[in-house]
């Protein structure tokens, strides 16, 4: 496939889609890299491409069209894919937008959401400290004890894992005290908020968005006005 300078996001999706469901790490970089050349922003693959895909494999998972090893190649490639695009477009510039640690819930592996937005928010100069998935709740609390964030970003995908998500919200809020200014905001996200919006609300966070991008455009105005 040799991608022109006006091939659209949803060409590129379709291509991409269909490398995944080939299990072609090779022409899935080379879909990305023809995006990239076209001249799409990171936020273009990021959000129009890879979190699609992802989304569109995870439902034919569930419906048994593909393998639980299919959805892991695909998670998998489309991670070193994410990495390969993000050394390629970042720009080193002065930090200072603000402070993020992101963690995923003890029992949750699906951490490719937070992910996209630490590279996001990396981009417009924030300081991002990425944890990935499964965190125990007494290494979130010590690293958020140790470099006081403007926000924790937590990530849970299915329903079961909230319990264990409100216990993160709960261990940071105790640690750093219910008030002041030093207290982080609590930013979460994932399925479950998507179907009921005042979930983040009954759970203790502060805010929620529906994808990475939603994130960066929340939390630019509520860090800087803060």
């Amino acid at each position: 496939m040799t991608a022109a300078p006006e091939t659209t996001a949803a060409e590129t999706y379709a291509a991409y889609l269909r490398a995944l469901r080939d299990g072609d790490r090779r022409r899935a970089f080379v879909v990305i890299d023809e995006a990239r050349r076209a001249g799409h922003p990171i936020g273009t693959p990021y959000m129009e491409v890879f979190q699609p895909a992802l989304r569109e494999i995870g439902r034919l998972w569930q419906q048994n069209e593909i393998s639980v090893a299919d959805e892991h190649l695909a998670t998998a490639i489309t991670q070193a894919a994410m990495a390969r695009l993000y050394e390629q477009s970042f720009t080193w510039r002065e930090q200072g937008a603000g402070t993020l640690i992101a963690a995923c819930a003890d029992t949750e592996r699906h951490e490719v959401g937070l992910r996209m937005l630490c590279d996001l928010l990396e981009c417009e100069g924030w300081n991002t400290t990425y944890l990935g998935a499964t965190v125990p709740i007494d290494a979130l609390v010590a690293m958020v004890r140790a470099r006081r964030p403007d926000v924790v970003a937590l990530s849970a995908s299915l329903a079961p894992h909230l319990p264990r998500l409100r216990a993160m919200i709960d261990g940071v809020r105790d640690a750093m005290g219910a008030g002041g200014g030093d207290r982080p905001l609590i930013l979460v996200g994932g399925r479950p908020f998507l179907d009921d919006p005042g979930l983040a609300t009954r759970l203790g966070a502060d805010l929620t968005a529906r994808d990475a991008a939603s994130a960066v455009e929340l939390l630019r105005h509520r860090v800087s006005t803060r």
